[in-house]
């Protein structure tokens, strides 16, 4: 799965939804965002199992599928970026 999105763009709707992420839940995967990619669209979704939220992204994409990634990480590897596209 292979995609291209501006860090920026992509911070703050992280950022917009992190909320609902907390530290230590009780089912480690909460930890995640769930990357999903489908026809150039970037759909992430944060989940506590009670609440969830959702957010959409247009990307450059190629191809369908999906990841979950680690929140903090990805967040504290964005903020140290600088505006860009990443792949």
């Amino acid at each position: 799965m292979k995609f291209i999105v501006s860090s920026s763009v992509l911070l703050k709707q992280l950022s917009n939804i992190q909320g609902v992420i907390t530290t230590n839940p009780v089912v480690p995967i909460l930890e995640n965002f769930l990357f999903e990619i489908n026809e150039g669209k970037l759909i992430v979704t944060a989940s506590d199992l009670q609440t969830s939220i959702i957010t959409e992204l247009d990307v450059e994409s190629s191809e369908a599928g999906s990841i979950a990634v680690p929140a903090k990480i990805l967040l504290d590897t964005l903020k140290n970026l600088p505006e860009q596209p990443v792949t």
